[in-house]
């Protein structure tokens, strides 16, 4: 179920060209986990939910365009969050 509203997010995006191309990953991350933030320092985000830290370098993630893998590192992300 997670993972449908991963792929709809990305898609929403994906869409809105009033996000440039090299900011669409950090957007989908702030989408996704804007709820869980608790630090973002130099593309480096940092999500806590019920004890659970999930960690990113946005500055070495994939390519935006590679859809399926970006959904599959969100979803593993995301993962143990249970939301």
């Amino acid at each position: 179920m997670f993972i449908k509203g991963i792929k709809r997010a990305y898609d929403q995006i994906n869409l809105d060209e009033t996000i440039p191309d090299e900011d669409k990953f950090d957007a989908l991350l702030m989408k996704l986990g804007k709820n869980f933030l608790v630090s973002k320092e130099d593309r480096v985000y940092i999500f806590e939910h019920e004890g659970k830290t999930a960690r990113i370098d946005a500055k070495h993630a994939r390519a935006f365009h590679f859809k399926e893998y970006v959904i599959k590192d969100m979803n593993k992300l995301f993962h143990d969050f249970n939301l």
